[in-house]
């Protein structure tokens, strides 16, 4: 996700205690925040751009209802908001009204969160409203896709293509980095998200995007002869054409290294296009963006990134958190959010808007990615899918360490899962969640 500074908002100031209280808890503890004014309360992310953004639609709504809203910047580290939002939503008073949600916490959130009424505005989205049980439980704010970002003048200085498969991304990563350690300028061939967190469940997933652990019906696949190549080759750039510590990368990480010029190749979301095109990146100027490689026919190249927005049961404002998400999903807040911010727009119709296809120079580039996600295992499992995240981010580490050997590593992973499945009665779950592929 972007950063950048953010603007103004106004805050009624009321309840002083109460929300001293709600500080405490965002800090990790037990305390709940009664809610004894009017005010709405919105949780975005902390990362720069986004929360600038959401103040300035926040901002939109409340000249034009005459609402007030607070907004509060959710913790930085990712991994610990679910947690604090089971928290907040099983309160006893209520809390917030709307909340961001990354799309694999949705279905484990879903008993927590309020119905959203069907309306005809819905089909003007893809993805359509994340649906559970066939209600509507959340609604897209913005997409985003897993890209590959590479040094377009050394693919030029080298007369090489950008590669479409991932043996094609090794050869060309290997032969750039070791042409310009002899000019005496040392790059990396190709930074990724090796941490164990989510971040390495899309990498893997992306490496053999036609094989995933889960299948479409909630069938645990016993053979994996596709992951287990790509976790292989995978732990082979390790120490060769990617560093030996990207298996602590995070996205930043990566676009660290990738941005100040020592890489060839990056893969990350969306947001670091414009960081990375901003005045005083060392790289400006000089990059381009594609799909990422595949290697199985007509596998999905990138990882699904689609953020949500919903609303909690146990809100003191149906009415006006429900008004508020609607306009936060609005085309006027989605444009603007475009404009300023690069964020691609779930509404399609402006996909072909001639400002945003200039201001998102790239989205013709990655049109193509957009209609062919690759999917995490999110509606199959449903609940569970934040312990099946940690199982396979668990085992791929393993893997990529080489402590085992992938194929026992990966018999190891189908147990883990066939054993959590029965448990959560995925059959279950898998008849009753919804998730419409883009």
């Amino acid at each position: 996700m972007s950063r950048r500074g953010h603007v103004g908002h106004r805050v009624r100031r009321k309840s002083t205690h109460a929300w001293a209280l709600c500080g405490l808890l965002l800090a990790g503890t037990a305390a709940a925040c009664p809610a004894t004014t009017a005010t709405l309360t919105v949780f975005c992310s902390s990362s720069g751009t986004e929360l600038s953004l959401c103040h300035h639609a926040v901002q939109s709504w409340m000249e034009k209802t005459g609402n007030e809203v607070r907004v509060i910047a959710l913790p930085s580290d990712w991994g610990t908001v679910l947690p604090l939002y089971r928290q907040l939503l099983s309160a006893h008073y209520p809390v917030a009204d709307v909340l961001i949600l990354d799309s694999t916490w949705v279905g484990a959130l879903a008993p927590l969160l309020m119905d959203i009424p069907p309306t005809d505005d819905d089909a003007a989205t893809l993805p359509p409203p994340f649906q559970v049980e066939g209600r509507h439980v959340a609604l897209p704010w913005y997409r985003d896709i897993g890209l590959l970002f590479y040094r377009r003048d050394l693919l030029e200085r080298y007369h090489l293509p950008v590669p479409t498969h991932w043996n094609d991304l090794e050869r060309t990563a290997t032969l750039i980095q070791n042409a310009e350690y002899q000019r005496g300028h040392p790059v990396w061939g190709y930074v990724w998200q090796g941490r164990t967190s989510e971040s390495l469940v899309c990498n893997a997933l992306e490496w053999d995007g036609a094989e995933n652990p889960v299948g479409t019906d909630g069938t645990v696949r016993t053979s994996l002869p596709g992951l287990q190549r790509a976790l292989e080759r995978a732990a082979h750039w390790i120490g060769t054409v990617s560093p030996p510590g990207v298996l602590n990368y995070d996205e930043e990480n990566a676009r660290g290294i990738f941005q100040s010029g020592h890489a060839v190749f990056m893969r990350n979301w969306v947001y670091a296009w414009t960081l990375a095109n901003s005045p005083d990146s060392p790289v400006s100027g000089k990059i381009g963006v594609a799909p990422l490689p595949h290697d199985a026919q007509n596998a999905p190249s990138g990882i699904d990134g689609t953020v949500y927005l919903g609303i909690p049961r146990n809100t003191a404002h149906p009415a006006e958190a429900l008004s508020l998400l609607h306009y936060l999903t609005s085309e006027t807040a989605e444009r603007n959010q475009a404009l300023a911010g690069g964020y691609i727009p779930a509404r399609t119709s402006l996909l072909d808007d001639p400002e945003i296809r200039s201001a998102i120079p790239i989205l013709n580039t990655i049109r193509p990615a957009l209609a062919s996600l690759g999917l995490r295992p999110v509606a199959q499992t449903g609940i569970d899918y934040p312990r099946v995240s940690w199982i396979m981010a668990n085992h791929f580490k393993d893997a990529l360490r080489s402590t085992h050997p992938s194929r026992q590593t990966l018999t190891s992973l189908v147990s883990s899962l066939k054993q959590l499945a029965m448990l959560g009665q995925w059959t279950l779950s898998n008849s009753t969640i919804e998730r419409h592929a883009p």
